[in-house]
C-alpha cells in the first residue's frame, strides 16, 4: 500500500471532502484530488479558485484566502500536502506509482469516486480470471479505462465508448497489435457465444458459395474453416477473406496469402482458375497470324491472369498485337483486325477456286501480301490450275467456250 491509501485521505490532520482520497496542489493549476489504488492513482480536477478551506476540514479564519498566497502555501507544507510542477504532473507519475488524470473533475461525480473506482478495478480482476481477451489483460487498458469509469459515474458504456475515441486507446492497439474488429469479435465470444457459432457457419457458407459462383469449385474444408474462423474473429474482414481465397484460386491475383492459409492449405490440390484463356485466344486469333503466336501461346495462363486482375490490360494487350502485325503486314492499316484481312481472302477463294483455304496453306499467306485484287486473282486462277481444282479448270472450259469464234482461249490469257 502506498502512503496515500494508508492514511486513506488524512494529511498530517487534514481529511479531504471526498472519501478515501488525498490533495496535492500542482503550480499553476491548483488542487487536484487523488484516489490512490496500488500502482494507480487517479487524479480529478477542481476549479482553480479553491483553497484548502472549500475542500476540507483546515480552518482559515481568513475571508478571501487564496491558494496562490504565503499562508496557503505554508499551511500545505505544514500539513504535508505535495506540491509538484506541471511538468511534473503531465508526466503521469506521482510518488513513483502512475498517475492517471481522470476527464472530469471532482464536482462532476455523483457518489464516491473512491468506491467507483475500486468498485471498477476489483471487477476487471476478477473477470481477468474468467475471461481470456487480451485488453482485460493489459494494465495500462484497465488502469485508463478506470479514469473514464469514474468520470462518467460507474457508466461501463459511456466510458468504454468515450476512451475507445482518444489517442492512448489507439496507442495501446497498436502496441498490443491488435485492431477494433478483433476486439468487437473477442467480446462476442464471451458476451453471445450463440451468434459467435453462427458467424462460423454463416462465413462457412459465404465463401463456398462464392468460391463456387466465381471459381466452380471449392476450397479445402480446413481452409474454409481457417478463412470463416479467422472473419468472425476480426483478423480478415469479409472482403479481405474473399480476397485471400482469391489469391488462393488465381496464382496472378498478386495477393499474398496469410501463412496460416497455408499451411491450412498445405498437401491439398487446388484446380486453379482459367478464366479469362480463351478469351486471351480469341485476342490473338483476332489480331495476329497463326505463326506470329508462338511467343504469347506458351504463356496464355499468365496473360489470362493479368486480364483477369487489371482492367487497363485487355486495351494494352490488343495494341500490342496490332503493332506486332502491322510490323509484318504494313501493306494494311492498322487498325484493320488480321481475322477481317483473313475471311476476305479466304472469302475470294472460295469464289474464285471453290475451295476453303487453310490458315497454313502458303497460298493464302501471298494472298494477304499481296493486297491486290487483280494479282490475287490470277494467283489463285494459276495456283487452282496448278493444283487441279475443278471449279478453275471449269471456269476455264467455259471462258473458252465464251470465246469460241473469237478464237481459242488459252489458259495463259484465262490466267490473267
Amino acid at each position: 500500500m502506498s502512503e496515500i491509501e494508508t492514511n486513506v485521505g488524512f494529511q498530517g490532520g487534514i481529511k479531504s471532502d471526498w472519501q478515501g482520497t488525498q490533495i496535492i496542489y500542482v503550480e499553476g493549476e491548483g488542487y487536484k484530488i487523488i484516489i490512490d489504488l496500488g500502482s494507480y492513482s487517479y487524479a480529478l480536477d477542481l476549479p482553480k479558485n479553491l483553497t484548502l478551506k472549500d475542500i476540507s476540514n483546515y480552518y482559515d479564519n481568513r475571508e478571501e484566502p487564496k491558494a496562490t498566497d504565503d499562508e496557503e502555501k505554508y499551511a500545505r507544507e505544514d500539513y504535508g500536502i505535495p506540491t509538484i510542477s506541471i511538468s511534473s504532473f503531465e508526466s503521469g507519475f506521482l510518488n513513483g506509482d502512475k498517475l492517471v488524470s481522470v476527464p472530469a473533475g471532482i464536482l462532476d461525480i455523483e457518489g464516491d469516486a473512491y468506491q467507483i473506482a475500486n468498485n471498477f478495478l476489483t471487477a476487471a480482476e476478477n473477470n481477468r480470471r474468467k475471461i481470456t481477451s487480451r485488453l482485460l489483460a493489459d494494465d495500462e487498458y484497465i488502469n485508463n479505462l478506470a479514469g473514464y469509469y469514474i468520470a462518467n459515474n460507474g457508466d461501463m458504456a459511456k466510458a468504454v465508448e468515450a476512451f475507445e475515441e482518444t489517442d492512448l486507446y489507439g496507442a495501446i492497439l497498436e502496441r498490443l497489435q491488435v485492431t477494433q474488429s478483433q476486439l468487437i469479435a473477442e467480446r462476442s465470444e464471451f458476451t453471445d457465444p450463440v451468434q459467435f457459432e453462427k458467424n462460423l457457419s454463416l462465413y462457412t457458407d459465404i465463401f463456398n458459395q462464392t468460391a463456387m459462383k466465381t471459381y466452380g469449385s471449392k476450397l479445402p474444408e480446413n481452409a474454409v474453416y481457417y478463412l470463416a474462423d479467422m472473419t468472425r474473429r476480426g483478423y480478415f474482414t469479409q472482403q479481405e477473406a474473399i480476397m485471400q481465397m482469391q489469391g488462393v484460386f488465381d496464382p496472378y491475383a498478386d495477393v499474398t496469402l496469410d501463412s496460416g492459409l497455408v499451411n491450412a492449405l498445405s498437401g491439398q490440390t487446388i484446380s486453379t482458375t482459367t478464366d479469362k484463356e480463351t478469351e486471351v485466344q480469341n485476342l490473338l486469333d483476332t489480331y495476329l497470324p497463326k505463326h506470329l503466336q508462338g511467343q504469347y501461346t506458351s504463356k496464355i495462363g499468365e496473360l489470362a491472369g493479368k486480364m483477369r486482375n487489371n482492367a487497363l490490360f485487355k486495351d494494352n494487350f490488343i495494341n500490342e498485337l496490332k503493332d506486332r502485325r502491322y510490323q509484318f503486314y504494313d501493306m494494311y492499316d492498322r487498325e484493320i483486325d488480321w481475322a477481317s484481312i483473313v475471311t476476305n481472302k479466304k472469302e475470294n477463294a472460295a469464289i474464285t477456286m471453290g475451295v476453303n483455304l487453310k490458315d497454313d496453306d502458303p497460298l493464302l499467306d501471298k494472298l494477304i501480301k499481296t493486297n491486290d485484287y487483280g494479282k490475287e486473282l490470277e494467283l489463285m486462277r494459276e495456283e487452282g490450275l496448278n493444283r487441279g481444282y475443278a471449279k478453275v479448270k471449269n471456269d476455264l472450259a467455259k471462258a473458252a467456250f465464251s470465246a469460241f469464234g473469237e478464237g481459242i482461249i488459252t489458259s495463259r490469257s484465262f490466267v490473267g
